[in-house]
């Protein structure tokens, strides 16, 4: 069965707060200095690393200095980004070949990138 989650966003008196529902971390959303956007560029870039650092672990290889820079483009006229690129730097005594695998890799198995390529159903439910 697919794995779900639900993100808990609520309105208190300080601010909104962010939280998964059956996790004890609360992250207060409204005296950061990211926005929404932000954080959905910082989580695509997250995800691409630990798919990547999972990875590299798993086939013993060494890499170091690994560098994730998201850069998303607004579209003109929409409220939505029309373009994301991804770059991927780090070092390691790696052949080429190797070197693709990683990225091929990270692009493969990052749920958050795949959820934008192949945009999900969203529902707004009034509760």
């Amino acid at each position: 069965m697919a794995e779900e989650k639900t993100a808990v966003i609520k309105l208190t008196d300080e601010g909104f707060i962010g939280m998964m529902e059956n996790k004890d971390f609360v992250l207060n959303l409204t005296n950061t200095t990211f926005n929404a956007t932000d954080l959905m560029l910082i989580s695509i870039g997250y995800c691409f690393g630990i798919t990547v650092d999972a990875y590299v672990k798993h086939k013993n290889l060494s890499i170091s200095n690994l560098r994730i820079n998201v850069k998303g483009k607004k579209h003109e006229t929409e409220n939505r980004y029309e373009k994301v690129d991804i770059e991927v730097s780090f070092d390691g005594n790696l052949t080429p070949e190797q070197r693709e695998r990683i990225i091929t890799i990270g692009k493969r198995g990052c749920t958050v990138s795949n959820s934008m390529l192949k945009a999900p159903e969203i529902n707004v439910i009034l509760l």
